[in-house]
């Protein structure tokens, strides 16, 4: 009868460790954003604003559960075997190993993954049927009004949160607020890269232009903004503008987008 028993509990053990293999996290829930004007934040003389499309924006963040799928589905992106010209030398740093996140890491499997650089980010959009959002995309569905938060506004619950340290303990996904959109964590958990996230946005074209980003980050910026009082986007843009494809930053992970056909 014991040996029996031990059979069972050998058995069920190893069925609950086989269902923490790829492909035993959840599919992430996609939230539809509506089409609408984005006036952009950086506007230079005949600048119109730009035409969203609807698309498909994912609720929350990519976890580190979800990227750890990733990695064991893509060997390339494995810490120990990525090019440094994908990922710097941060790539992944806090997880115990290529294919693990460790058990002192236990309180974020749940939580952005971050230490990710854009390529990698881009990598796992691709790998999902997914792409990065644009920067228009992610300002129009992140500018959208809090639902569950006791802030006033949210440019004063964004400064807020800027004015903080990051924390030693990173907190899990739907940790923050809510939005009109029913979008989770778009400020005040990580900062999230962008498919264009150092470009100009420009006439609805996101490609780079050395003089507006040269206007962007001078005084006279000012003359080139929609609200000269909203300092969280002066920040936001400049952090974007100050990144390099292969930065693998501890406060920057991303989520994915999807076109609606």
């Amino acid at each position: 009868m014991k040996r029996i028993l031990i059979f069972i509990l050998v058995f069920s053990f190893a069925y609950a460790t086989q269902g923490q293999t790829a492909g035993s996290v959840p599919e992430k829930k996609m939230l539809t954003i509506k089409s609408g004007e984005y006036i952009p934040f950086f506007r230079l003389p005949g600048t119109d604003p730009v035409f969203i499309k609807s698309f498909l924006l994912d609720e929350t963040a990519v976890t580190n559960a979800e990227f750890l799928e990733f990695v064991k589905a893509n060997p390339q992106w494995r810490r120990s075997k990525v090019s440094r010209l994908m990922a710097d030398t941060n790539y992944l740093k806090y997880w115990k190993s290529d294919l693990e996140i460790g058990e002192h890491n236990k309180e974020l499997y749940n939580s952005p993954v971050v230490y990710i650089s854009w390529f990698a980010a881009k990598a796992y959009a691709q790998w999902k049927g997914k792409r990065l959002p644009t920067v228009a995309e992610w300002e129009y569905a992140g500018m959208a009004p809090l639902v569950n938060s006791r802030e006033g506004t949210l440019t004063s619950y964004v400064l807020n949160w800027y004015s903080k340290p990051n924390p030693k303990v990173l907190p899990n996904v739907r940790s923050t607020y809510r939005n009109k959109y029913g979008l989770y964590d778009m400020h005040g958990l990580i900062w999230e890269w962008t498919f264009d996230f150092n470009s100009f946005i420009k006439s609805g074209d996101s490609r780079a232009n050395t003089e507006d980003e040269l206007k962007l980050f001078c005084a006279s910026s000012t003359l080139y903004v929609n609200n000269k009082s909203d300092y969280a986007s002066f920040l936001r843009f400049s952090y974007r503008g100050s990144l390099k494809g292969n930065f693998c930053i501890a406060n920057l992970g991303f989520r994915c987008a999807k076109d609606i056909n």
